[in-house]
């Protein structure tokens, strides 16, 4: 009786595996010339401006990749604006059909394989690394600000109690 649903769930798994493989095997070339990159950058930029200035050059560099990065990411995520006003149903109907990458079955079915394999060695890393994990989450919480916490307006202060 549950055999077919096994089995379902099983191809489910497989093809997200197989197609996560593909993905990896597509982007660790990149990612091995992009290192290879930096080193030849950071290694050029000491040899003609010294250590400090060879190192500073270097992390602007990067540090502008990463806001193009992120200007890039926010204005995909934006959605287009639209040039005449929809109907009230046509957006509710389309704020419901919006889906968060997290629905995907695959995703969902492929992470509940995954996490209690990979969680306690992911605990251990971290503890043992938590100033670069708490520098990454900071600067995860920082880009993720949205933009109406920018636009509302500044809080009073409360007069004090007496």
């Amino acid at each position: 009786m549950f055999a077919s649903l096994f089995k379902r769930a099983e191809a489910s798994v497989d093809n997200a595996i197989a197609d996560l493989g593909n993905r990896v095997m597509i982007t660790v070339p990149f990612l091995v010339a992009f290192g290879f990159g930096a080193a030849s950058l950071s290694a050029y930029a000491n040899r003609t401006y010294g250590t400090e200035v060879g190192n500073l050059i270097v992390a602007a560099v990067f540090l502008a990749i990463g806001c193009v990065v992120a200007i890039v990411v926010k204005a995909r995520s934006r959605p287009a604006p639209a040039l005449e006003q929809p109907d009230t149903a046509e957006s509710e109907h389309d704020a419901t059909s919006t889906k968060s990458m997290f629905d995907n079955e695959q995703l969902l079915g492929l992470a509940s394989t995954v996490v209690p394999i990979l969680l306690p060695s992911l605990m251990r890393t971290a503890t043992k690394n938590w100033p670069l994990i708490l520098a990454v989450a900071g600067g995860l919480f920082v880009f993720s600000q949205s933009e109406d916490a920018k636009d509302a307006p500044p809080l009073q202060p409360q007069p004090p109690l007496s």
